[in-house]
């Protein structure tokens, strides 16, 4: 079911999120397709097992614009939603200890059935993020994404993905 969720929210996202490039992320899951995207798969966490997701970044400038789409979080979390996505050295398993890029603080999530609903009440959700870092270097560099809760609710981690070189 919640496979199906997310195939779903996968089609509302592609019109609503980096003009389309979520509609590509079964190429660039296995490095194929486009140079202007780095699309990474999010593994839920044993916090949010039966959840998935995606991760897509794409050149802002001399930033990095970093869209990541949830199939939902765990049932204790408060409303309205709020995740940080943070860019770690080397692999889910075998990252560095601090972040490398990371935002300022938790971002709202958005809800992906009810596009203009703020604090994502349930289901498909989206945040998104700039990273200080030019989108040149993360394609040459190794990288794990890390989406984890606010501390009210715990910090902890939801997702980890890969992206390797």
């Amino acid at each position: 079911m919640a496979n199906a969720r997310f195939v779903a929210s996968l089609a509302i996202a592609q019109a609503l999120v980096c003009g389309g490039a979520l509609g590509a992320a079964e190429a660039n899951a296995t490095g194929t397709g486009s140079t202007d995207r780095i699309t990474v798969r999010l593994a839920a966490s044993r916090y949010n097992s039966g959840e998935s997701g995606v991760a897509v970044l794409v050149p802002a400038g001399s930033e990095t614009m970093m869209t990541i789409q949830i199939s939902g979080v765990p049932d204790y979390t408060s409303r309205p939603i709020h995740l940080t996505a943070e860019v770690f050295g080397g692999a889910c398993g075998s990252r560095s200890q601090e972040a490398i890029y990371a935002p300022s603080g938790p971002s709202l999530a958005h809800s992906l059935i009810r596009p203009a609903a703020i604090g994502a009440l349930r289901g498909p959700s989206r945040i998104a993020h700039r990273l200080p870092v030019p989108f040149e270097e993360l394609r040459t560099t190794p990288f794990a994404i890390s989406v984890r809760l606010r501390p009210a609710d715990g910090n902890v981690e939801i997702f980890c993905g890969d992206r390797a070189t």
